[in-house]
């Protein structure tokens, strides 16, 4: 099997040819097989087809994909040539099989043989790959955009491979032949200069000085007509040297054209900072990539470090740069651009304008730099061509601001910096900046305000760094407000920290803030991005999905989504697990805070409703799912929205989703207390009793229940009350205080008989017949089993199987059994040992319900 890129696209199967059907049908197989026997995604094969791919993309290239394993094996191939792999599809190609591959590997091979001093063997290798090529790649084709930067690659090498297989020959002295080919390639990179130099030193070492001039003359008019400026330094010494007979062309060693001024030195780096703690994860990596730059590989190292505002981008790009420069790699070209995609007073930089700073940089007469940024970026690529150029781009807006800005060669290394995801940028590596590890932050704080003072309070601090997020910005700011505040103990200033709507304004130093710096990031989203962001600010859990996101903000889930992953690319939310979000802790203080300005009152209560409301709808959902014969607790009716909460068909994805939420049940009933959703203050709770009982500390359980008895209690709802009342009495019986427990059982039982909930009534007489025996009071506790079993017998259950037998106390002896059986109810069995000198009151051994 032969498959043929560089030229027309060409497939040959035991010498005849295959046909692979339409173009569209081409560019996909193109597609592959410029990524032979790797996965390439079904997005990227749509793109190879279509600049703006139709609805039915995703099905065409489906179809494609089955008409050409038709093609392979109607040519005799295995199944296995192009097999499905998510998330797209693989092409399996053999050694010796595609020429790409060929011409890499012998233009490679050439490479190190020309470099160690074996010119000949250099200069066959190079020939050899260059019969490879049968024209530009994927001639003739129409491609989508991903494509045709694969060919303009392509064409690349091919050009740098003819320009060292001419120094090759000129060192060897044949390069006679040459002219035809170089006379083809500047007629279609006019603008390349360094084939032109390469074909008037062909000319002239084949006595042609006249016709050397010749294209010099004419590259000196195309750069002037398409460009608007003059030829390089290297072309204008070479033509200097051609017109003075320069015995040093002549030379059989030379290497390559006279080098003519370099570009210069610029060194534009911003000064690195002594206080600039940790990273070192980070930093390592940075230098190894930075190691590989121009290592004998064809791609431009280009890395993008992207992060929520104030996480320290900037910074450590700035370290990275000045570490890696001081090891000399990078020691004389530094090139620094601030993009201001973030500036709250300027706009964001124009590439025309950047492009012009580097180029005035790199020695360019400003009366020579052309007016279009498409030129300016062929200068400045030509300008860099060779050279090992280390270029950052701090805070960058998108790809298409950055791309102008990337140079063209391999030996250049770029960092970029960004708030936003740069993921439409091919061959670039990325970094996610997080916060600070603890450990950073205590660091850091030592730092600044001084290890002893610091270090006096860990606890203090730690909880400082907490309330900042862990936020480097943020971490740096509360350490100058205590290297300002002498007077100050950590522990003071976490008190001020505390009050969550004082904070951002002790996180203020003059003209710095960390409000000030979430602003700029605020106004560039669209305004529905910034409603549900500045609504999230609301949401009362921790993190969420797009589901209760989408109750919040009344949307249709679907947009609820799309707006949560805009959010997610601009670094304004992470991602706690696939399907669940997060706002930083800072981010969610200014979102409410920007709630608060920007939405009328009611307005965010009813959001906060909507919310409460999803939850409670759920929550109902999966106690049906749980115990389907279970005692009901209706949710009331109450404010409503467009996402109806989630219903649980099976047992175990009403545990996985309380499983998911156990977190955030008690910030969901503290909002709906302080937004006055009353009804949800208890029938959260009375639905969740397994969650806070097994779950949650029990001084957070007490807490709920008690908001949710005083909510039941101002909305006159006797069910709540009861349920409230029985949960305080299960909480104080697991901590063993009895007496505490038995009350809240009896003035549940009053509730109870008041609204003649006979299953409720015998539920507190068994909870209160416990408490008695916690309590050592093993009389009582008989009495509340023997009215728990007249109670059960009045509920005269046709289904039921009540068997009772109640014992006397006598003599501090006592034997009490209790068997009910009841649909819905299950089991009630309660029994007490009879007391011994040992052991003087009798012990509980079964309770439950």
């Amino acid at each position: 099997m032969e498959f043929r890129i560089l030229g027309p696209l060409h497939i040959v199967a035991n010498g005849r040819p295959v046909d692979v059907g339409g173009p569209q049908q081409q560019a996909v197989l193109a597609a592959l097989l410029l990524a032979a026997n790797q996965v390439v995604p079904i997005d990227r094969l749509v793109d190879a087809v279509w600049w703006t791919s139709p609805p039915s993309a995703r099905a065409n290239v489906r179809g494609y994909i089955a008409a050409l394993r038709r093609a392979l094996r109607n040519a005799g191939e295995p199944a296995d040539r192009l097999i499905t792999r998510s998330p797209g599809y693989l092409l399996r190609v053999e050694p010796g099989e595609l020429d790409l591959a060929r011409f890499e590997e012998l233009f490679a091979r050439g490479e190190r043989a020309f470099h160690d001093g074996r010119v000949e063997q250099g200069a066959q290798d190079f020939a050899e790959a260059l019969r490879c090529c049968r024209g530009r790649p994927l001639e003739a084709m129409s491609l989508g955009a991903p494509l045709l930067a694969d060919v303009e690659r392509l064409e690349e090498r091919r050009l740098l491979l003819m320009e060292q297989y001419t120094d090759a020959c000129l060192r060897l002295g044949r390069s006679d032949a040459l002219v035809p080919d170089l006379r083809r390639l500047v007629a279609r990179h006019p603008l390349r200069e360094r084939l032109w130099e390469r074909l008037m030193l062909v000319l002239y070492r084949a006595g042609r000085p006249a016709d050397a001039l010749d294209a010099y003359a004419r590259v000196r008019a195309h750069l002037a007509d398409d460009l608007g400026i003059d030829p390089g330094p290297r072309l204008r010494a070479l033509e200097r040297q051609i017109i003075s007979g320069d015995p040093v062309l002549d030379e059989a060693a030379w290497n390559a054209p006279p080098a003519g001024p370099p570009p210069g030195t610029v060194r534009q780096l911003p000064m690195d900072i002594v206080e600039f703690t940790g990273r070192e994860k980070e930093l390592r990596a940075l230098n190894r990539l930075a190691e590989d730059a121009g290592g004998g590989g064809t791609a431009l190292t280009a890395i993008a470090i992207e992060g929520m505002a104030g996480v320290g981008k900037t910074r450590l790009a700035v370290r990275a740069a000045h570490q890696i420069s001081a090891r000399g790699r990078f020691g004389a070209l530094q090139l620094w651009a601030d993009l201001r995609a973030m500036d709250p007073d300027l706009p964001a930089a124009d590439p025309a304008e950047v492009l012009g700073g580097f180029l005035r940089q790199l020695n360019v007469p400003p009366s020579q730099i052309p007016a279009s940024v498409g030129a300016m970026a062929a200068l400045y690529r030509d300008r860099l061509h060779g050279e090992r150029a280390l270029v950052i781009l701090d805070d960058a807006t998108d790809e298409a601001q950055v791309e102008p800005l990337l140079p063209g060669d391999p030996t250049s290394l770029v960092l970029i910096t960004s708030r936003r995801s740069l993921a439409g940028l091919d061959g670039v590596h990325r970094f996610q900046l997080d916060g600070f590890a603890p450990g950073e932050s205590r660091d850091l704080m030592g730092r600044i305000a001084g290890h002893e003072r610091v270090t006096a309070d860990d606890a203090a601090t730690a909880r400082i760094a907490e309330r900042c997020g862990q936020l480097p910005m943020a971490v740096t700011m509360a350490a100058r407000r205590l290297q300002t505040r002498p007077a100050w103990t950590p522990a003071e200033f976490d008190g001020r920290l505390a009050d969550e709507d004082r904070l951002p304004g002790e996180l203020e130093f003059r003209n710095r803030s960390i409000s000030a710096s979430f602003e700029p990031s605020y106004r560039a989203l669209a305004d529905d991005q910034r409603r549900m962001f500045r609504l999230l600010g609301l949401h009362p859990a921790a993190d969420f999905t797009p589901s209760s996101a989408a109750a919040l903000a009344d949307l249709p889930r679907e947009r609820a989504e799309q707006l949560l992953e805009a959010l997610l690319d601009e670094n304004l939310l992470r991602q706690a697990s696939p399907g669940r979000y997060r706002l930083h802790h800072l981010l969610r203080v200014y979102a409410r805070k920007k709630a608060r300005a920007e939405e009328a009152a009611d307005s965010c209560d009813a959001a906060v409703g909507r919310v409460c409301a999803w939850y409670l709808g759920a929550a109902h959902s999966a106690a049906e799912a749980l115990n389907p014969h279970g005692r009901r607790i209706e949710p009331p009716g109450g404010p409503g929205g467009r996402v109806a909460a989630p219903a649980f068909d099976a047992r175990a994805e009403a545990l996985a989703w309380l499983d998911a939420e156990a977190d955030n049940f008690a910030a969901v009933i503290r909002a709906a207390s302080g937004h006055g959703h009353h009804p949800v203050v208890w029938r959260l709770p009375a639905l969740l009793l397994p969650v806070f009982r097994f779950r949650r500390s029990r001084d957070e359980w007490v807490a709920i229940y008690q908001a949710g008895l005083m909510a039941a209690r101002r909305l006159g709802e006797w069910p709540g009350i009861a349920a409230m009342l029985s949960g305080l009495a299960l909480a104080c019986a697991d901590a063993r205080r009895f007496g505490e427990a038995a009350g809240h059982h009896r003035e549940a039982l009053l509730v109870q008989r008041r609204l003649g909930d006979l299953d409720g009534q015998a539920r507190s007489l068994n909870g209160l017949a416990a408490a008695y025996l916690g309590d050592r009071q093993p009389r009582r506790a008989v009495e509340c089993l023997a009215e728990s079993a007249r109670v059960l017998r009045r509920l005269r259950d046709p289904l039921g199987d009540t068997a009772t037998e109640v014992g006397e106390a006598d003599g501090g002896h006592v034997r009490v059994r209790e068997a009910v059986t009841r649909p819905g109810s299950g089991t009630i069995a309660v029994a007490a040992r009879p007391a011994t000198a040992d052991r003087p009151a009798p012990d509980l051994w079964t309770y439950g319900h």
